[in-house]
């Protein structure tokens, strides 16, 4: 789904252990936003990007209050039918070639391919994967086979709000291969013009790139002169063009080593080679940095689903929240002083992290399908 980079991500990773476990079978990864009518497949993401970009408080009520029983309850048919007209390529593809599996990433898809079963004309067994850690209402329907979910909580939430244990599986949010395999740390850095003797703090913006990021390296930057050759920055802005060069801009004439970036494919290398990441709380960035075991400092939270993420990572020690620019400062210059609390915080992201989440999401849901148990 291209209205989540984390969403795709997901899909991919699951696809990708597919491939690897089951050579024979055909394995397509669908964007489902590409089957919809054009106009829909523009205003959909730009829609919840404006929400969260410019009206924050607005998303964060219309995540409460659609989450409430009676009011999902009230929209749901209205929903169903919806997505099940805007998905009606992608359905009758469907009807043409019928799959064995379908695996939903995302809520849309989870409605649409739940829809056909309803309907009776698809049999493929369904599997819901949670990219979020909070299980809104959103992403359950009776249909599918098998809901994934990321966490403790969120299984127990689950279960509180009717999913069935036999139906239930606490296995991780899936991410790519590559946040499992080391580094050679001093080498990534050298090769990124930095300094392997320095902190590395990588600062991600999410694909949207939201958040007053340029303020905040501006702030940091002044931190060079506070601890000289202490502290060097990672900046990813995402698909955030004007703030990338805002950013370039500004950290042109700096002292401290910057690099700045968009939208990259290396984050993964990017998190192995830093001492901390400032984030926002998306479900499956929070899942990757975990599996990596970089400490967090949640910054620039949306409304919602990443205020619960954010929560579930800050209580268990491997994150620390800062809603302020000067929190944020506050905070990297006391992990500078206190390098203590940073190995204590890695040991707790790995504590939480699910890193054969793919593959145990193939192993146990799909391969028994394929082998006919």
């Amino acid at each position: 789904m291209t209205a989540g980079t984390g969403h795709r991500r997901a899909a991919e990773a699951i696809a990708e252990v597919v491939r690897r476990l089951l050579p024979q079978a055909e394995v397509i990864c669908v964007d489902l936003l590409a089957y919809t009518p054009r106009w829909f497949r523009w205003i959909y993401p730009r829609l919840y990007e404006t929400l969260v970009r410019f009206f924050p408080p607005l998303w964060g009520w219309s995540y409460t209050v659609i989450d409430q029983p009676r009011v999902f309850g009230g929209i749901q048919p209205i929903r169903r039918a919806w997505n099940r007209l805007m998905a009606r390529r992608c359905l009758r593809s469907l009807r043409e070639h019928p799959p064995d599996v379908l695996i939903a990433t995302h809520f849309f898809p989870a409605d649409c391919f739940a829809s056909a079963k309803r309907l009776g004309w698809l049999s493929a067994r369904l599997i819901v994967v949670m990219t979020d850690l909070f299980p809104h209402r959103v992403w359950f329907t009776d249909e599918a086979e098998a809901v994934v979910v990321g966490s403790k909580p969120t299984y127990a939430l689950c279960r509180q709000r009717g999913i069935a244990v036999e139906r239930l599986h606490l296995l991780g949010i899936p991410v790519g291969p590559s946040f499992t395999q080391p580094i050679d740390r001093p080498r990534v850095l050298e090769g990124l013009g930095l300094d392997s003797n320095r902190r590395t703090v990588l600062i991600a913006s999410g694909g949207m790139g939201v958040g007053p990021i340029a303020q905040l390296v501006r702030q940091l930057m002044k931190l060079e002169s506070d601890r000289p050759g202490a502290l060097q920055l990672i900046v990813v802005c995402g698909a955030n063009e004007p703030l990338r060069q805002e950013v370039e801009r500004i950290t042109r004439p700096s002292r401290m080593p910057v690099r700045v970036f968009g939208f990259v494919e290396t984050m993964p290398q990017l998190m192995q080679a830093s001492d901390l990441m400032v984030t926002k709380a998306g479900g499956l960035s929070l899942m990757e940095a975990l599996t990596v075991g970089i400490p967090l400092v949640i910054f620039a939270v949306i409304p919602g689903q990443e205020e619960l993420n954010a929560e579930y990572v800050t209580s268990h020690g491997a994150a620390m929240m800062a809603s302020r620019i000067h929190d944020v400062v506050g905070t990297i210059r006391d992990c500078l002083d206190h390098p203590a609390k940073l190995s204590a915080m890695r040991e707790r992201a790995c504590l939480l992290a699910h890193p054969d989440a793919a593959s145990e999401i193939v192993k146990q849901l799909v391969l028994p399908i394929a082998h006919g148990t």
